[in-house]
């Protein structure tokens, strides 16, 4: 039932999603209640029988089978791919120092804060609380890149930093991941980074031109550059997966890479066309079928502190570190907004805690659950925020 699940969470995610538009919000919202939706269904309404003219159709609703899964997977990696492009890469630079602040702070905030409330208020152990502190650490910046891109600010000074300062995230991240559960060594984390930017600048330095140009000019099969990038930056994503860091982070190197080759206004229309109607769809999808109603009465009321800390520190250093880093005041609430949305890291942290029995299972499976409980509302009032900040206000008079 692969293919008739893709189907019917394509269509309720487009007829939510025009509901939103409609009510004046983004359509991104539509498809994580679609999420929310199917997993209500799971829970409470696992089999749907319909009779019609003697004959019973059953089907089991799951939204977790293989194509799914791929679908949803490709739907992140494309939507930061197609971000690498539309990022100007002189805009880049000048907003690295504005990056480098704001991720630094917007990592050591919320790890202090969850840490000290873990240690003082939950009396977990020392292990035990740094683990909590490093699950609110690392931004997911899918979120935030789909509502810039739908709000057209992805290369806005506050959209630059954000992207800047997520890349820089995800390695911070992966450092405090590293110390805190000890899954790969620092000296070979290090040198497989070094050698992941040093393969990304001599790529930068003319092959990716001259690939891109031989493929659009030699090559005569239908929309064949079309394919030909998407497996590059495929490929890529798998490289920075090998060095230990996030495949998105890949992705969005090598649309970085293709958005300075003339042949980026060929690929950027067709690209999302492909990935905005099919894939990211589906990957909001996920996301919202990650809730689950029954956990919000099994979780100790302690638990759901986490989530306001780990907002606020997330918000506080960020915005700071924007704010320190010469942004007006009002672009750097931007960025501590957009830069709250974690996912990928957090739930890699906790569920490998809770695999290696780090928490007691009862402990565990709360942590896990309050976890998805602030990857969902983080998914779900940020583009609600960004795009109250970004709305122009309307300029009244007095007549």
């Amino acid at each position: 039932m692969d293919i008739l699940d893709l189907a019917l969470a394509l269509i309720v995610s487009k007829l939510f999603g025009e509901l939103m538009i409609r009510l004046k919000q983004m359509a991104v919202l539509g498809e994580l209640f679609t999420g929310m939706l199917f997993a209500l269904i799971m829970t409470y309404v696992p089999r749907i029988n319909i009779s019609y003219l003697g004959h019973t159709f059953s089907y089991k609703v799951h939204l977790t089978g293989e194509a799914f899964e791929l679908f949803a997977h490709l739907g992140i990696i494309l939507l930061l791919f197609i971000a690498g492009i539309e990022t100007n890469i002189n805009d880049l630079k000048s907003s690295g120092k504005r990056g480098l602040s704001t991720a630094s702070l917007g990592v050591t905030l919320p790890f202090i804060f969850s840490t000290i409330f873990a240690l003082k208020v939950m009396h977990f152990q020392n292990k035990q609380s740094f683990v909590i502190g490093a699950i609110f650490t690392a931004t997911s910046v899918g979120v935030t890149v789909r509502a810039l891109m739908d709000l057209k600010q992805l290369r806005s000074k506050a959209g630059t930093t954000i992207i800047t300062a997520a890349v820089i995230d995800d390695i911070i991240g992966i450092l405090v991941l590293t110390f805190v559960l000890g899954t790969q060594t620092i000296s070979g984390l290090i040198i497989g980074f070094v050698i992941f930017i040093a393969t990304i600048g001599i790529l930068a330095m003319g092959p990716t031109q001259r690939y891109m140009k031989f493929v659009h000019e030699e090559m005569h099969s239908p929309y064949a550059i079309i394919s030909m990038a998407i497996g590059y930056g495929l490929l890529i994503s798998v490289l920075a997966r090998e060095v230990g860091l996030a495949p998105i982070t890949g992705a969005y190197f090598a649309g970085l890479l293709i958005g300075m080759t003339p042949e980026k206004k060929v690929i950027d229309g067709p690209m999302n066309y492909i990935a905005r109607t099919i894939f990211i769809p589906m990957f909001f999808v996920k996301v919202g079928t990650l809730f689950d109603f029954r956990m919000l009465t099994k979780i100790d009321v302690k638990f759901f502190w986490l989530i306001p800390l780990a907002f606020s520190g997330k918000f506080l250093g960020c915005g700071t570190g924007a704010f320190l880093s010469k942004l007006n005041i009002r672009d750097a609430i931007r960025v501590g907004v957009g830069m709250m949305p974690e996912m990928e890291v957090a739930l890699v942290i906790v569920t490998f805690a809770y695999s290696q029995h780090i928490f007691p299972d009862i402990v565990g499976s709360q942590l896990v659950s309050v976890t998805i409980t602030y990857v969902v509302l983080s998914a779900i009032l940020v583009p609600i925020l960004l795009k109250l900040l970004f709305t122009p206000k309307v300029q009244t008079t007095n007549g």
